[in-house]
């Protein structure tokens, strides 16, 4: 209790230094913000997509859930995607930064991470905030990302993809190679000659074809049974090169741009409403401070004295 009316009796007793103190705070943080660079905020927003296909979205076209929300994040959020917007609005220029002093590339991150912002909200999309000296270039900036993180993602699917399709394609060459050096085994042996192997493979589930007629020499057997085994597989492979050819070829599915930025023209910041009461908050608490030291050292010296 008595330190309760000690600390009213403080206050009342330095009410005019307070007084002062967020006065010339107040004055103080809006004086300031005359010379803060005014800034412009634009927003784009997205929902990720839902599947890797394009045949999936056709037929079950919704947004993407918790997880393909996390990937678009991580990917707009990289050190790649960071890359290709510093070099295309050429970010340095506009940071001043003097690409030939030690650290700059620290303090052109540092300065992109506090510009370039991404949220996931609560209804699973990512949000893009951009915040630039100039309207224009915020909008910008905030498109791109938009647009590049496509590229950027099929850049990244690109070569698993091909490493596919290419695995696939070396396994049908190998296959069809094996075919035709069968297939020159089984005319070098076999004596009609005007019989076409084509023709024995096509009759093969025939019931009513005899094989014998074609199958005229007993070195042929293994041969054409090994040929039949690699028929098959040859024509597997050539049936799951083209259904992943075709898949290679269809481009991926794009993000939902729900939003894309405009410039706006009103300046997010700074406040002078939000400077000023942040100034004067800060003054008022050094002059308590202040006046509080003084306080104690007179209390100090009173009693040294006594």
């Amino acid at each position: 209790m008595e330190n309760n009316k000690s600390a009213i009796h403080f206050l009342f007793h330095n009410r005019k230094l307070l007084f002062f103190s967020l006065l010339t705070g107040g004055l103080l943080g809006i004086g300031i913000t005359f010379f803060i660079p005014k800034t412009y905020l634009s927003t784009a927003i997205v929902f990720p997509y839902n599947s890797n296909t394009k045949a999936d979205i056709i037929g079950n076209p919704q947004f993407g859930y918790e997880l393909e929300t996390e990937q678009l994040m991580q990917l707009m959020e990289s050190e790649s995607m960071r890359t290709r917007t510093v070099k295309h609005f050429k970010l340095y220029d506009y940071y001043e930064i003097d690409t030939n002093t030690a650290g700059w590339e620290t303090t052109l991150t540092l300065r992109y991470v506090k510009d370039i912002t991404f949220f996931r909200s609560k209804y699973l999309s990512v949000i893009i905030n951009v915040e630039t000296t100039k309207p224009k270039l915020s909008a910008a900036i905030a498109n791109f990302q938009v647009d590049e993180v496509n590229k950027y993602r099929t850049q990244i699917f690109e070569e698993n993809r091909m490493k596919e399709l290419n695995s696939t394609k070396h396994q049908l060459d190998m296959v069809t190679a094996r075919m035709d050096k069968l297939r020159d085994s089984i005319y070098a042996i076999k004596t009609n000659k005007s019989e076409l192997l084509y023709t024995f493979m096509e009759n093969l589930n025939n019931e009513n074809y005899d094989a014998g007629v074609f199958v005229d020499d007993p070195r042929l057997e293994s041969i054409i049974q090994r040929f039949i085994i690699a028929y098959r597989t040859h024509n597997h492979l050539l049936e799951e090169y083209k259904t992943k050819q075709l898949q290679y070829e269809t481009p991926l599915p794009s993000v939902y741009a729900i939003d894309r930025a405009q410039p706006t023209y009103r300046k997010a910041s700074p406040s002078f409403l939000l400077n000023g009461i942040i100034s004067a908050i800060t003054v008022l608490l050094v002059s308590l401070t202040v006046a509080g030291v003084r306080r104690k050292w007179l209390e100090f010296k009173s009693e040294i004295k006594d």
